[in-house]
């Protein structure tokens, strides 16, 4: 009984000492850094970044133009998407409420002779495209392509929009005679 009593005795002064100058190893491990996540600012996106995405980019034909004309808050889209082209992402640093009324009022300043399913469903997808963006930038740890590819998706949404008006209008302009 003495001697187990002795083993078992060496064996915890053996793990106290062990634990006693294994806490006084002052060496210090070192440890593999967790990478920081590169955040950017909106500012830093540049017309050269922008200019470098591909995509197929859409022209309004001359009907759809003369159709538009009058569409103000479509117009300030126009002038809002080419200022997303330069790298200008200021309209987005407002209130949240300006973005979400000024896409509300797109939407119901539409002329009747251009609201279609079509038409509102583009609308709605550049709108959410223009929210996601917004959050991306208001987050401020976004990563460039990240923010990039965000910007790409609306200017393809744009194009889609605008290819969308010049198919209806292209349609109506065609007079086909149907056989009797």
């Amino acid at each position: 009984m003495i001697s187990s009593f002795i083993v078992i005795r060496n064996s915890v002064v053996y793990c106290l000492l062990s634990l006693l100058f294994g806490c006084l190893n002052t060496e210090k491990l070192e440890l593999n850094p967790i990478p920081e996540i590169s955040s950017i600012d909106s500012s830093q996106v540049t017309i050269q970044n922008i200019s470098n995405l591909k995509f197929t980019e859409y022209v309004l034909s001359d009907i759809s133009k003369t159709k538009v004309r009058d569409w103000q808050k479509f117009n300030e889209l126009m002038g809002i998407i080419e200022e997303v082209h330069l790298g200008n992402l200021s309209f987005l640093n407002n209130d949240k409420v300006i973005l979400d009324s000024f896409f509300t009022d797109l939407k119901n300043e539409i002329p009747e002779s251009i609201k279609s399913t079509s038409i509102l469903v583009r609308l709605t997808v550049i709108e959410t495209l223009f929210l996601k963006l917004e959050g991306m930038i208001s987050l401020k740890s976004t990563e460039k392509d990240n923010l990039l590819q965000s910007i790409k998706d609306i200017l393809v949404s744009h194009s889609n929009l605008i290819l969308q008006l010049n198919k209806k209008f292209e349609k109506e302009s065609q007079k086909i005679k149907k056989p009797n």
